[in-house]
């Protein structure tokens, strides 16, 4: 399970007991078919067989897909699977609403499930889920514009999202959907290390730029440019480090490249690093680095949890134009901005930040901490179920 799926869940559960909360996701071979964590239901549904050769869900279907085509096979039975176990589910507890992440493929299923049982179904699409069925002549289209117009409120991650969306559709349409629509990012849960839980983030003294990169090894995270501005920035006798953080298809090739940049010694290649441990790097950086890009095939980000997440820990951030970023920061204030897919454009920021007073980079730190608060679970939760929740279900069941 996608993990802020699993914080949504788990907030909405903390904020709203009244509610019953049971997420659905498909199985990942060595999980559980069905657990309970902090009361919320987590039920997971075999979508081939064996369970060994499951490989096209986790981390992320198109990248997977690209990786190995043959996966491709495997798209059929996912689909079937997640429409029998939700309506299996749908039957057995009778739910008030069906809400579902991503358009494809859990929004196409669970929407006939909804029609079927006349249940209300509301949305939350992330990064290229609707856009990718472009690639589908003909049939992407008419998905799209027969199943979109039936939820009873949509949500994106970004806005770059929406209008993709959007753009489906001809003017009186999209003026009718428009008005189901909302930008609506998902929260980040703060797990800093209880030693600077109550601190504010120290600043890196050190006559070396230590930058910091989360995110999973894929084209759209723009890595290549990251390390492209890095070696420019080498080669003017910046004394620079990277820790890189996440791994991904990408991993062998970026290797590759940190060795024929000469950047073996700048770069440290962390692995997945999660909860306490990844927010020791982010208070520990002088730079959180977003270079996120939008790839040939459409692949792009929402908005990254990530950036939120070094926001709110108040860290000095940079992201790219087309990061999903410029929807929640202020160029120059709370974070800075720069010209996705070139390296000299992200290399002129490091000089900017190597060149800043410690008193200058606390002042944009500040300022994105206060920004990033707002996304915090705890405060973005009631925008969710405000949204896509409470409107559509009993009144029995809203928290007092």
């Amino acid at each position: 399970m996608v993990d802020f799926v699993w914080q949504q869940a788990r907030y909405l559960q903390k904020h709203y007991p009244n509610l019953e909360v049971h997420v659905l996701v498909p199985h990942d071979p060595g999980a559980a078919h069905y657990e309970e964590w902090e009361n919320v239901h987590i039920h997971r549904y075999r979508y081939f067989a064996p369970a060994e050769m499951q490989s096209l869900v986790y981390p992320a279907i198109w990248p997977n897909i690209k990786e190995q085509p043959l996966r491709l096979f495997q798209v059929p039975f996912l689909l079937l699977n997640c429409y029998l176990a939700t309506r299996k589910l749908v039957k057995q507890h009778r739910f008030d609403l069906i809400y579902s992440h991503w358009f494809t493929p859990q929004g196409m299923m669970c929407n006939r499930v909804a029609r079927e049982f006349n249940i209300p179904h509301t949305l939350t699409s992330h990064a290229a889920d609707i856009i990718i069925l472009k690639k589908i002549p003909f049939l992407g289209n008419y998905l799209v514009r027969k199943i979109l117009p039936s939820f009873k409120a949509i949500s994106f991650a970004g806005s770059r999202g929406m209008k993709q969306a959007l753009d489906f559709f001809d003017e009186p349409m999209r003026n009718t959907l428009v008005r189901k629509c909302k930008v609506l990012p998902m929260g980040v849960d703060l797990q800093l290390p209880v030693s600077h839980a109550d601190k504010a983030k120290q600043s890196v003294s050190s006559d070396i730029l230590k930058l910091l990169f989360v995110g999973r090894l894929a084209e759209k995270k723009g890595v290549t440019f990251l390390l492209n501005a890095m070696a420019k920035i080498k080669a003017q006798g910046i004394s620079i480090h990277l820790d890189l953080l996440g791994d991904g298809p990408l991993i062998d090739d970026i290797r590759q490249e940190v060795s024929a940049l000469n950047l073996s010694a700048e770069v440290n290649f962390q692995g997945f690093v999660n909860g306490e441990e990844k927010f020791k790097f982010i208070q520990n950086t002088d730079l959180f680095v977003l270079p996120s890009i939008i790839t040939a095939d459409g692949d792009a980000e929402g908005l990254p949890v990530s950036l939120l997440e070094a926001m709110s820990a108040g860290a000095l951030c940079c992201a790219s134009d087309e990061s999903g970023a410029p929807d929640i920061i202020e160029d120059g204030k709370t974070a800075i901005m720069f010209k996705a897919k070139s390296s000299d454009a992200l290399a002129a920021v490091f000089n900017q930040v190597a060149n800043m007073t410690t008193e200058q980079r606390s002042a944009i730190a500040n300022q994105a901490k206060v920004a990033g608060d707002a996304y915090l679970w705890d405060n973005m939760i009631h925008q969710h179920a405000e949204y896509l929740i409470l409107p559509y279900i009993a009144e029995s069941v809203h928290a007092k």
